[in-house]
């Protein structure tokens, strides 16, 4: 059974538009399109930044899935949908392909839904007009926007729900379950969320600063990315792959509800290096989660510093925000992006201002004609860790 498993197409939606292209163009610009947000109660401080999906870009995704949906679905699912459909054209497919008709479909996501709770909360609809609650809708919907009739999984794993995506796709494709997935994550703007992190004081009016020594508050964001993973045998005849996902871990350390524990995650980067078979100094570049605030940073960051020395680090949040359960998603995309243009994003910040002993990019996209193993890290609250590492793709991975 062939094992290896390469990712063939890429979709992407987030505050920098529609599509992978501005995603990606925005990240190697460091280019933040981050704005206020409309305090939700009375004692929410004004001025609060988030990264919200353009207008232009969710009209540009309602009409893309409107010949795939029966209703106008919400904004979750507008957005699953949108870059699943973008990945599998890229992938060089169309919906109701054969080669999808068994595909496995797994999305990760935080807040699924929210919505809907809202919407009732709120008075503005009453139950028989919510549409439903329950999560497993984006996935579904996915499925049916591509035409598979494979597995479907909606999984919810806090900030670490894409990753943690990627691995069952991951575990399925190497089974022998299916020799296709459409796998990623998303998160739309939630009411609760916001205000669960306005109560934690960890959002303001200054944007997500990863890795510096004035960081303090995350921003919110929202967006989908979704990848299409094929098997070697499959991706046989198509487009050059634009990486081999080695592997990806994932724990738990269940230690805090929030804080993030240095012992799991020290572990889980054990794990995705011996999953593999390679070492901290083979890694060339990591994605860190890198989310602006003062724990997660410092813990991660002390990693790269101590076990990461040569490795270009890059944080993304800086620039498109945190989009929540799609963040993992977000950077697998950068990560993928990386490998197949050999450049590694600036992170959003002032280059005098990096805290750490980390080789930080900033500034401009880093050129590495040799990029050969990139990292992709996503943790989130309840202990949740999950990371992925991707390869570069070999020359006839596709070719057949």
């Amino acid at each position: 059974m062939d094992e290896r498993i390469f990712v063939t197409g890429l979709g992407m939606i987030s505050p920098a538009g529609a599509g992978v292209a501005p995603f990606w163009a925005d990240l190697c610009a460091a280019r933040r399109r981050f704005e206020e947000l409309t305090p939700l109660y009375a004692g929410m401080k004004p001025g609060v930044l988030g990264g919200r999906v353009p207008e232009a870009a969710r009209t540009a995704a309602l009409e893309r899935i409107s010949e795939t949906t029966r209703a106008r679905p919400r904004a979750a699912s507008v957005f699953a949908e949108y870059a699943a459909l973008e990945a599998i054209a890229d992938a060089g497919l169309t919906p109701g392909d054969p080669a999808l008709r068994n595909a496995v479909v797994c999305v990760g996501t935080n807040d699924g839904q929210a919505d809907v709770l809202e919407d009732l909360v709120a008075g503005r609809k009453d139950v028989a007009g919510t549409g439903g609650f329950s999560s497993y809708s984006i996935a579904d919907g996915v499925a049916r926007a591509v035409g598979a009739n494979g597995p479907v999984f909606t999984l919810h794993n806090t900030c670490a729900s894409s990753n943690v995506a990627l691995s069952c796709a991951l575990e399925m494709l190497r089974a022998g379950v299916a020799d296709t997935a459409v796998v990623g994550g998303c998160d739309a703007y939630s009411e609760k969320n916001i205000i669960g992190f306005s109560s934690l004081h960890a959002i303001g009016p200054v944007g997500c600063q990863p890795f510096s020594r004035g960081r303090r508050f995350v921003t919110p964001s929202e967006g989908a990315g979704i990848l299409v993973l094929r098997t070697g045998r499959a991706a046989a005849g198509g487009r050059r792959p634009y990486a081999e996902l080695l592997t990806v871990a994932v724990n738990n350390d269940a230690r805090h509800l929030t804080a993030p524990d240095p012992e799991g995650v020290v572990d889980c980067h054990r794990r995705a290096l011996e999953q593999c078979g390679l070492k901290a100094d083979d890694i060339d570049a990591v994605f860190a989660h890198g989310t602006g605030s003062r724990a997660n940073d410092s813990t991660e960051g002390a990693i790269f510093a101590e076990t990461y020395p040569r490795a270009a680090i890059t944080a993304i949040k800086g620039t498109v925000g945190h989009l929540m359960g799609g963040a993992g998603a977000a950077g697998a995309v950068a990560a993928c992006l990386a490998l197949e243009e050999r450049l590694v994003p600036p992170t959003a910040v002032d280059p005098g201002d990096v805290e750490l002993d980390i080789d930080l990019v900033t500034g401009a996209p880093r050129a590495v004609p040799e990029l050969r193993y990139v990292q992709n890290n996503a943790f989130g609250f309840g202990g949740y860790n999950a990371i992925a590492i991707f390869g570069a793709a070999s020359q006839g991975a596709g070719d057949g």
